[in-house]
């Protein structure tokens, strides 16, 4: 099904443009048509900046405030498939462009996408720079057990006993209690 809609994407849109852009040049002009394509360019490099910055904002106040600006950044993914959409050549994405930089309907496309990603299963391996990279046969790696591994780097920068552990032994060490039965 996934291959279907790729090459339903990679000869339809194109086949769809053309047509599109013959009958538009047929009743204004070539000229003009070809203006008119750039012009919607121009006005999705415009919308790119003055929406993009002011989503960049919005994300920055979030972080500011220690919270995890999700809905913005969807909404900045949004608003990058927007003016690519804009920057192809044609009217029928540049119609698609111009509807996702209407906020409510970019954030309910957004929302779908991301939910339809979700059902059906795509999974996502992050890898930090200078990893292995790239997405691992069967999603994450497992150990022996059949759990999933996380890897992870740390370093003691205290030079000081752990306070929990007075004497600095790995031992946890019980405060005394009332009912110790230790006596001095």
């Amino acid at each position: 099904m996934g291959f279907l809609i790729f090459i339903l994407i990679l000869f339809g849109i194109p086949a769809l443009e053309i047509y599109v852009m013959i009958e538009v040049g047929s009743e204004i002009g070539g000229l003009q048509t070809v203006g008119l394509i750039l012009l919607t360019a121009a006005m999705g490099g415009v919308l790119f900046r003055v929406q993009g910055l002011s989503t960049l904002r919005r994300v920055q106040a979030h972080l500011d405030a220690k919270e995890m600006p999700v809905g913005d950044l969807l909404s900045g993914v949004g608003i990058l498939l927007a003016a690519l959409l804009l920057f192809i050549p044609g009217f029928v994405t540049d119609t698609l462009g111009f509807l996702l930089f209407i906020p409510p309907l970019r954030k309910v496309l957004m929302i779908s996408l991301l939910a339809q990603a979700m059902k059906g299963g795509t999974r996502f391996n992050v890898r930090g720079f200078g990893g292995r990279g790239g997405p691992q046969p069967g999603g994450m790696r497992r150990g022996p057990d059949g759990k999933p591994v996380i890897d992870g780097d740390f370093e003691d920068l205290t030079d000081e006993p752990n306070p929990r552990h007075p004497d600095g032994s790995a031992e946890p060490s019980l405060p005394p209690s009332d009912t110790d039965i230790r006596k001095p």
